[in-house]
């Protein structure tokens, strides 16, 4: 009985030993530089949650590396394109406190302003811009780069006057292919777009179903002028008869319908108005979009590639 016990001890302190061995074989040595490339590789890849968490990997392995600036920037980056503008805000925000020297400071206030516009408050974003202005002045770089940024968000906003101004003031320093001559031109068509009177239309109302006319809703104006007519002459015809009581009912309803096609009218113009302007404006918003997609820094005054 004692050989076999010290050959299955033997046998227990190999696996042991094999196992150790193995164990210190699997054991990874993180590089700091493969660590910021691995997070860098899954930012252009587009899994940016992923880069986010591994950037923060970075960050507190690596407190000391040269890439620290570039991996804050590039997580706080892979926060807005993966969505998460308010998370995205904070850490932009927080890069400039924490790396005021940088030469990405600029860019992250500019990324900084841009999530604000992201979270559907673009005058946000216009207060943060104007005190990156007064902060740079003197340094016309920094100057084309912000009102550059300034007249997407007042086309964002729909300030459009203001927008007008600032890419035409930009629009000889950037690429032909940024479209800055054709935003222009659809500016100028926004300023001349045909637009319906209300109080026109409230007033050519007044004659049953000549709002709806003037607005080219003739199915609109059939269906009023029919309808009040006919409610018209009912109501007479039962005065007439004596039957005052449904006369006067027939008269209540009719005047509701006459009022309520006076007021059709009038908003009718109203939204008929906004919804061309609407159409011209997300137009010139969704090529906005398009050049953010393709990565186009200089066109919308954002840095949206992270630097090593």
């Amino acid at each position: 009985m004692k050989y076999p016990v010290v050959w299955a001890g033997l046998l227990g302190l190999l696996f042991v030993c094999l196992t150790a061995a193995a164990s210190v074989a699997g054991t990874l040595t993180i590089d700091e530089d493969a660590q910021f490339s691995y997070a860098r590789g899954l930012f252009e890849q587009g899994d940016y949650p992923q880069a986010a968490a591994e950037f923060s990997r970075f960050i507190h392995f690596f407190p000391k590396a040269d890439h620290q600036a570039a991996a804050h920037y590039g997580r706080a980056l892979s926060l807005y394109e993966g969505g998460q503008y308010p998370q995205a805000r904070k850490a932009f925000a927080d890069f400039r406190a924490r790396f005021d020297t940088s030469p990405l400071a600029l860019a992250a206030g500019v990324m900084e302003a841009q999530c604000h516009t992201r979270s559907g408050d673009p005058s946000a974003g216009v207060i943060l811009l104007n005190n990156l202005r007064i902060e740079t002045q003197g340094d016309e770089d920094a100057q084309r780069l912000i009102l550059t940024r300034m007249a997407w968000t007042r086309l964002e906003m729909g300030d459009l006057p203001r927008a007008e101004a600032a890419f035409k003031a930009t629009a000889g320093h950037v690429d032909g292919e940024c479209g800055y001559h054709g935003i222009l031109n659809s500016l100028e068509q926004f300023k001349a777009l045909p637009e319906k009177s209300p109080v026109l239309a409230g007033g050519l109302a007044l004659i049953p179903g000549g709002g709806y006319l003037y607005l080219g809703r003739y199915q609109d104006a059939a269906v009023a002028f029919l309808l009040n007519v006919t409610l018209g002459l009912a109501a007479a015809e039962s005065f007439d008869d004596g039957n005052n009581a449904l006369g006067a009912l027939i008269a209540f309803v009719g005047f509701g319908f006459y009022s309520g096609s006076i007021h059709g009218s009038y908003t009718g113009a109203l939204k008929e108005n906004r919804q061309s302007r609407e159409s011209l404006w997300n137009e010139m918003r969704h090529w906005g979009g398009e050049l953010e997609r393709k990565g186009a820094d200089s066109c919308l005054g954002l840095t949206l590639s992270i630097p090593y």
